[in-house]
């Protein structure tokens, strides 16, 4: 028996490029699995909660200490935890955003409060409703709404900085504050100073030489589609270690961490949602998530082709792009859409990605921690992909 059409859905998810130490994937297959599960409880209830599936996944990821999001996320140059969070919704358009937030336990739930004061367009006097905050200014927002406080805002900020967090903080800024004394080399001596190289999620691209295996940890981003096959996407980080305080990153930056359209760019239906994590300030560059989207709707290759061309042509050496195509068509005049299937595309350049996946026609989701082959093709792209049938019983 044919899945019921009400109950489709399809969530991916992913915790970063970079290098995942072996040490540390059953903590990163667990949350990928109990994130995957989450907005599956929402999906599972009909159409209209994508933007509410995403927040539930990457809420579960932002709570969980082994990703650079929320709880756990790298500390700035001063000691503090401040995130970046992004969600839209491919349906409407609407984007919501918050960078560089303090005393906020989960970032991603201003930037869906965000997001859904676009689509219902309630605000006062006509006045437009804000899409990116930053700072105090996006903290104080969110105390309006009832999701922060004064008081839960003090203890969310020693709630969300771990002990891995601040050893490494500690090692860093030692480092730094060495690179510093030194007055009297030339600038190309004192960039050779033992300062690992460290991309947007604050992890190495490939096997760490100075830092113990387990203290790594990824950004987030998830895709979820709903029955009818709206999609939405959405994005998380605590950004680089020793990031300048106030500094603002991919995954909040509009275009760049995360995309969502149900319509191509000749304005025909194309339902694709894309997340990013790599360097962002290479990334930002190239809005590297709507490209993807839109390179997918334009190839003839494909989606896998249109993640490789678009991943290619930003040239970074660490980066993964994870993007899902739904394929949702009315069977008649009158009669509304249903999602029948999906296809999802993990490219990435880094040493490993972690990607996970579950859909209503799946018995459980799948996750796994995707590691280069060092076989790559002449361009360096790792890959993944399949298609999931959702039109069918149970696998």
């Amino acid at each position: 028996m044919a899945c019921e059409a009400d109950g489709r859905f399809f969530v991916a998810v992913h915790v970063g490029a970079g290098y995942h130490a072996p040490s540390n994937e059953k903590a990163l297959r667990s949350a990928m699995k109990r994130a995957c599960l989450a907005a599956a409880s929402i999906l599972r209830k009909g159409s209209g909660g994508s933007v509410d599936a995403v927040g539930a996944a990457i809420k579960v990821l932002e709570d969980d200490p082994c990703t650079n999001a929320g709880r756990g996320s790298n500390l700035t140059e001063d000691g503090r935890v401040e995130c970046d969070a992004s969600v839209m919704d491919g349906e409407s358009g609407a984007f919501g955003a918050v960078g560089a937030v303090q005393g906020v336990r989960n970032a991603i739930q201003i930037a869906v409060l965000l997001a859904k004061e676009q689509i219902s367009g309630s605000s006062l006097l006509g006045r437009i409703s804000p899409m990116f905050l930053v700072g105090e200014g996006a903290r104080m927002w969110a105390k309006s709404k009832g999701v922060a406080s004064d008081d839960i805002a003090e203890g969310a900020d020693e709630w969300l900085v771990t002990e891995r967090a601040r050893n490494q903080w500690r090692r860093y800024r030692t480092m730094l504050d060495g690179a510093k004394a030194i007055t009297n080399s030339t600038a190309s001596e004192a960039q050779s100073c033992d300062l690992p190289y460290l991309n947007e999620r604050g992890t190495q691209p490939y096997p760490p030489k100075t830092l113990e295996e387990n203290g790594i940890a990824d950004t987030v981003g998830v895709i979820c589609v709903d029955s009818k096959g709206h999609i939405a996407s959405g994005a998380s980080s605590g950004g680089i270690a020793l990031k300048v305080s106030g500094r603002v990153g991919l995954a909040a930056m509009y275009g760049c961490g995360c995309w969502a359209s149900s319509r191509s760019p000749a304005g025909d239906p194309f339902n694709v949602g894309c997340c990013v994590s790599g360097a962002g300030e290479y990334l930002m560059k190239g809005f590297a998530a709507r490209e993807c989207c839109v390179s997918s709707a334009l190839s003839d290759g494909g989606p896998v082709n249109a993640c490789l061309r678009v991943l290619q042509s930003v040239n970074e050496r660490s980066a993964g792009f994870l993007l899902v195509e739904a394929d949702a068509s009315a069977t008649g005049v009158g009669i509304s859409e249903k999602l029948k299937a999906v296809e999802i595309v993990a490219a990435y350049s880094s040493s490993s990605f972690g990607v996970g996946y579950f859909g209503s026609s799946m018995e459980q989701p799948k996750v796994s921690i995707l590691r280069s082959t060092k076989v790559q093709n002449k361009n360096g792209v790792d890959q993944f992909a399949a298609r999931i049938n959702l039109d069918v019983e149970k696998q």
